[in-house]
C-alpha cells in the first residue's frame, strides 16, 4: 500500500472527527487522557514517509468548527520540507491543492526524520525514527464467530530485545459483489510487544478492518512504527463522556496541529480468502 493510498484512507475518515475510531490491541492495555475537540481551525497533517520506493505525501488540511459540514478545506501554499539525520533534504511540490510530494528523499530503516511545515506564519515540526521492518510470516483466513463474514490471523516473528510497535492493514484489492455490501476504509489495528517480546506473535485485527468474505482478495500490511505514532492510533479510539464528543489523538506535531507524522517499514502479504 503506498501513501497515495494511505492518505486517501486517512482523508476520508479524518473528514469527521465524530466518527468513533476501533482498534483493536492484543497488548496490555492503559488509560491514556487526552484533550477535547475545539471549535477553533486548527491546521491538520497527514505525512508519512516509509522504506518503500516511491513518491511520499504530504497532505494539509485544516478543521471546521464543530457544528458545521465535515469538509475539511485543503491548506495550500504552505512551505513543506522533509529532511533526515545523515543531512538529506526536500522540499515538497504542492501538485494539487492542499497535496504536497516529495522529489528525492528516499526512507532508509534506522534514521530519524523531521517534517516542517510553515503555513500562516506558523511552524510546525515533528519527528519520527523510521524502525527496521519485521517480515509476515503467515496469513490464514478463518470463520468469523457468528457471522457469514471471514477474518485473518496474521503471524510474524517480534525481534527480542527491542521495543517493537506495530501497525496491520487490510485492504481488499478484489471482492465479489454482494448486496448491501459496504467496504470502508480502516486506519488499521496497532500494538506493542511489551508482554511478548521476541515471541512469534499471531493476532486477529478484528472487528476494525473490513469484513471479508470468501472469494475476497485482500493485501496485508504490516508496518512497523515509532512509540509516538502508535500513540496517535491508540489513543484515536478513545472518546470523550459523551458518544457524539470524540477526543483529539495524541499528536507528536507540535504547535497544536491535528495528525501524525510517520517514519515507517512496511512488508505486504496477498491471500485470497477461502
Amino acid at each position: 500500500m503506498n501513501m497515495k493510498n494511505q492518505s486517501e484512507i486517512y482523508r476520508k475518515l479524518t473528514k469527521s472527527f465524530v466518527l468513533m475510531f476501533i482498534v483493536c490491541f492484543w497488548s496490555c492495555q492503559e488509560v491514556i487522557h487526552v484533550d477535547l475537540n475545539s471549535a477553533s481551525p486548527k491546521l491538520i497533517i497527514d505525512a508519512g514517509i516509509s522504506d518503500q520506493q516511491e513518491p511520499y505525501t504530504v497532505v494539509l488540511s485544516q478543521t471546521v468548527a464543530f457544528d458545521l459540514n465535515n469538509t475539511f478545506p485543503p491548506v495550500t501554499g504552505a512551505l513543506v520540507v522533509i529532511s533526515d539525520n545523515a543531512g538529506n533534504i526536500d522540499t515538497l511540490i504542492e501538485n494539487k491543492p492542499g497535496t504536497y510530494q516529495t522529489t528525492n528523499i528516499q526512507g532508509i530503516p534506522g534514521h530519524t526524520y523531521t517534517i516542517t511545515v510553515k503555513s500562516d506564519n506558523t511552524v510546525y515540526t515533528a519527528i519520527s525514527t523510521m524502525p527496521f521492518p519485521v517480515p509476515i510470516d503467515t496469513v490464514v483466513s478463518k470463520n468469523r464467530f457468528g457471522t457469514k463474514n471471514k477474518e485473518l490471523s496474521v503471524s510474524f516473528n517480534d525481534p527480542k530485545g527491542i521495543d517493537n510497535y506495530y501497525r496491520i492493514i487490510e485492504k481488499i484489492t478484489y471482492y465479489l459483489p454482494d448486496p448491501g455490501r459496504i467496504i470502508l476504509p480502516t486506519l488499521g489495528t496497532v500494538s506493542t510487544d511489551k508482554l511478548m517480546d521476541g515471541t512469534k506473535i499471531t493476532v486477529s485485527p478484528g472487528f476494525n478492518q473490513p469484513e471479508l468474505l470468501t472469494g475476497d482478495s485482500v493485501l496485508v500490511s504490516l508496518e512497523c512504527i515509532d512509540k509516538n505514532v502508535y500513540t496517535y492510533f491508540r489513543t484515536a479510539s478513545q472518546t470523550g463522556n459523551q458518544s457524539t464528543t470524540v477526543s483529539n489523538p495524541v499528536s507528536n506535531i507540535t504547535n497544536g496541529a491535528l495528525g501524525y507524522f510517520s517514519a515507517y517499514t512496511v512488508r505486504y502479504y496477498k491471500i485470497l480468502v477461502n
